[in-house]
C-alpha cells in the first residue's frame, strides 16, 4: 500500500449507504465490519458517527444521540458527528427551533463532540478522508518524534513512563495515567481488559491491542510483520 493512501473502517450497515463509494472514488481503502460504536474510524483515536439530518434531529429529542456519544466519548480520544442533509430543512422538522440549539449546545459543549454539517455523501466522503489524512499525518510525525529524538529517562519514574508508553495507542499522559491508576508497571501489565479500558482516555479498542501486545506468543523472523503502534497525546 502506498503512502499516500488511507484506511478507513466502515460499519457493515454502512455499506450501500453511498458513503463507503465516495471513499473508494478518493482512493480509500475501506474495511468493513459490525462496529459496536459509530459508523466509521477513521484511525484507532477517532471514530465518527453519521446522521442524516432527519435522524439527527429525532435521536437529539428522543435522547439517542446523547447515549451515543456518551459512549463514544468514553471509547476514543476523538468523537466526530457529521449530520449529512439540507440544514434548510432543521427549521421545518425541528419541534421547537430552541430547545433543537439547545440540545446542539450541549452535544457540542458538555460532550465536546466535535461537529460537521455535510450537504451530501460525496462531501461527507471528503471529511472522512481528510480527517484519516490528518490524523496519519499526526501519527507519522509523533512516531518520529518519540522514538528518534526522545532521549531515555534515566530515573525510576521516568524509566516506568518509558516502559509503559511503548504500549501501542500509549503516549507519556496516558502512560502517566495508568501508572496512577495501577500503581506500578506490573499491574498494569497483568490487568484485564476491562480494568484497562476502565481507564480514561484508554478505552476499550486501545485496551485490546495492548492485551495482544502482552499475550501473544513471540515467534522469532516475524519481526517484519506489521501493527497498527501508532501513538496519541494522551
Amino acid at each position: 500500500m502506498s503512502d499516500d493512501r488511507v484506511v478507513i473502517v466502515c460499519d457493515e450497515r454502512e455499506r450501500a449507504g453511498g458513503v463507503p463509494q465516495e471513499l473508494a472514488q478518493l482512493g480509500v481503502i475501506t474495511r468493513f465490519t459490525v462496529l459496536p460504536l459509530g459508523d466509521y474510524v477513521v484511525a484507532p483515536s477517532t471514530a465518527v458517527e453519521r446522521k442524516s439530518v432527519r435522524d439527527f434531529i429525532s435521536s437529539l429529542y428522543d435522547g439517542r444521540l446523547f447515549r451515543q456519544i456518551n459512549e463514544l466519548k468514553n471509547t476514543y480520544t476523538n468523537h466526530v458527528l457529521i449530520v449529512e442533509g439540507d440544514p434548510a430543512e432543521i427549521s421545518s422538522i425541528a419541534y421547537n427551533i430552541k430547545s433543537y440549539y439547545g440540545a446542539l449546545s450541549s452535544v457540542i459543549l458538555d460532550f465536546n463532540t466535535k461537529t460537521i454539517f455535510t450537504p451530501s455523501q460525496r462531501e461527507t466522503a471528503l471529511a472522512l478522508d481528510a480527517m484519516a489524512r490528518r490524523l496519519t499525518k499526526v501519527r507519522r510525525e509523533k512516531w518520529t518524534t518519540m522514538y528518534q529524538s526522545r532521549p531515555k529517562s534515566h530515573s525510576l519514574t521516568g524509566q516506568q513512563v518509558d516502559i509503559v508508553s511503548s504500549l501501542p495507542g500509549i503516549g507519556p499522559n496516558l502512560a502517566k495515567r495508568l501508572l496512577t491508576a495501577f500503581g506500578s508497571v506490573r499491574n498494569i501489565f497483568t490487568a484485564t481488559n476491562t480494568q484497562l479500558g476502565g481507564v480514561p482516555g484508554v478505552g476499550n479498542a486501545r485496551a485490546e491491542r495492548i492485551i495482544r501486545i502482552l499475550t501473544s506468543s513471540y515467534k522469532e523472523g516475524e519481526e517484519g510483520t506489521q501493527l497498527n503502534l501508532e501513538h496519541d497525546a494522551d
